[in-house]
């Protein structure tokens, strides 16, 4: 390996800063986002590189070339030598390098110029490698792009849904054929995993893990305030109590706990409904298969094909709500709180939380008011409008209310809003790029009725706290387990002591 070029060569060269040491905020803010377009840039020029050697070491032969180690192969091994990482690593990037010459150009063009990260690249790339028809590569490739040069950010499942949302639109029969395929391959799997621990996978429709998801979710949260278990802890006992049936408990050890003790887990315990919602056109419910249609999308999870709608609609346990075209905002008497049909609305339009790069699906988003509403006069404050509120997480909620961050929501010509969020030191960065307005546009025809200006609600909550410090609240959780296995050992060896036919048994025990 030669001496690194970079390290030899002043900031300047490369429009960096020279002394980062006291720099203002935002500048460092500024030249993070400018070393990161270099990533980019350079990871286009990697890109490069690699479909110049595939050009120059693989010839057309290569197509019908059954041996293992073949022309491609030996391409990789060189640039898996040079870069020290594996064969796998390298023959993924080669193939990378060649999907972005010959199927996604006009990506790559944007991956050159800072628009999107490797990483995104990287998903691009997987997720479109299925579109083989050259024409419609083409098609998928500049909508793409088109869609990576707007204003706006991205985060990972905002970017994966709009290229399933344009291939899924463009390749219909493609999609269908991949669909059937991994349905026919749902499978389950245990391994063995270390310290005495193991892992069980199972594949399954979309629809289906949503549902076990939740249900686990819900079992896992019947515990009181004191179960020394994490969240994740949690549902992996509570899994196991859901498909073995045995006793579930808080594992507190307070004789005033106030969860319920030693429930069944048989499968109408706890009781528990699980509910998923899918968004969708008519068109696409109703429509036979070979009328195609346009993709939906299913909260939690992403974009599904119009295919896989009509599969969801034909279950006996779907129940199919149109969504009115007019519907009040608020509900009566409280114009500070969102309508049913509002919140609806908003979570099929954010589909997440709207600050730039967060993933948390709106559904598990609180409805924000962008302009505070006013608690004294609510006639001049923020309304409880579609144009006022978007879905924010509860962590970017707290964020945006008791930090100094801002946010700002307009309305652009077509009348949908545009959201922008301002650091404290007055950098704004755009909200996101791609919304549920991109896979449903029929959602600009629904209308809501201005919100009564009825009495104000009570004053907002303080700003919330943990119930103790972070590093406290590990040690609490590791007190009570040392105890448990105090106690525990302590019941085995009385045991032990006072079992005679234990005693005289021989190994194994």
């Amino acid at each position: 390996m030669s001496e690194s070029r970079w390290a030899g060569e002043p900031p300047a060269a490369f429009g960096l800063l020279g002394d980062l040491d006291g720099a203002p905020v935002n500048d460092l803010l500024g030249e993070m986002v400018h070393t990161t377009q270099g990533q980019s840039f350079l990871e286009w020029r990697r890109y490069r590189i690699a479909a110049e050697l595939e050009s120059q070491l693989v010839d057309d032969g290569a197509v019908s070339d059954y041996r293992v180690i073949d022309a491609t192969a030996l391409c990789a091994t060189r640039i898996a030598t040079v870069l020290s990482i594996s064969q796998m690593a390298a023959e993924g990037l080669l193939a990378g390098a060649v999907a972005l010459r010959d199927r996604l150009p006009q990506v790559a063009l944007c991956l050159r110029d800072g628009q999107v990260s490797p990483q995104h690249v990287r998903t691009i790339v997987s997720r479109t490698e299925l579109v083989t028809d050259p024409q419609i590569a083409a098609i998928v490739d500049r909508e793409i792009a088109d869609c990576l040069r707007r204003r706006g950010s991205w985060s990972t499942t905002r970017l994966r849904d709009m290229v399933d949302r344009v291939v899924y639109t463009h390749d219909p029969d493609g999609v269908r054929e991949r669909r059937r395929a991994a349905t026919d391959a749902r499978s389950f799997w245990t391994e063995n995993d270390a310290d005495g621990m193991g892992v069980v996978g199972a594949s399954m429709t979309a629809e289906n893990t949503l549902l076990l998801a939740q249900r686990v979710h819900a079992a896992a949260e019947h515990v009181c305030a004191n179960d020394p278990r994490t969240k994740a802890a949690r549902r992996s006992d509570a899994l196991l109590a859901l498909t073995t049936g045995i006793p579930w408990a808080c594992l507190c050890d307070d004789p005033d706990c106030t969860a319920p003790d030693g429930w069944d887990a048989t499968p109408s315990w706890p009781a528990t409904t699980a509910v998923i919602h899918v968004v969708t056109d008519t068109t696409t419910a109703t429509a036979k298969v070979e009328h195609g249609g346009q993709p939906g999308f299913l909260p939690g999870y992403g974009v599904i094909s119009a295919d896989h709608i009509r599969d969801l609609v034909h279950r006996p346990d779907t129940v199919i709500r149109p969504v009115p075209t007019t519907a009040p905002a608020a509900q009566p008497g409280d114009p500070y709180r969102p309508s049913a049909a509002l919140a609806r609305f908003l979570w099929m339009r954010d589909q997440y939380c709207v600050w730039p790069g967060c993933n948390q699906p709106a559904t598990r988003c609180d409805a924000d008011h962008v302009e505070e509403y006013d608690l004294d006069h609510p006639s001049q404050g923020g309304q409880t409008t579609a144009d006022d509120m978007n879905s924010k997480c509860p962590f970017h909620h707290g964020v945006k209310t008791f930090t100094e961050f801002l946010d700002d929501q307009t309305v652009d010509q077509n009348g949908r809003p545009e959201v922008a969020i301002t650091t404290p030191e007055g950098l704004i960065v755009g909200g996101p790029a791609h919304t549920g307005y991109d896979l449903h546009p029929e959602l600009d025809t629904i209308e809501f009725t201005a919100p009564p200006n009825g009495p104000p609600r009570p004053p907002a909550p303080d700003e919330p706290t943990r119930r103790r410090p972070r590093l406290e609240d590990k040690h609490a959780r590791r007190r009570q387990e040392r105890d448990r296995n105090r106690r525990t050992r302590g019941h085995d060896r009385w045991a032990r002591e006072h079992d005679d036919d234990h005693q005289t048994d021989p190994p194994p025990f």
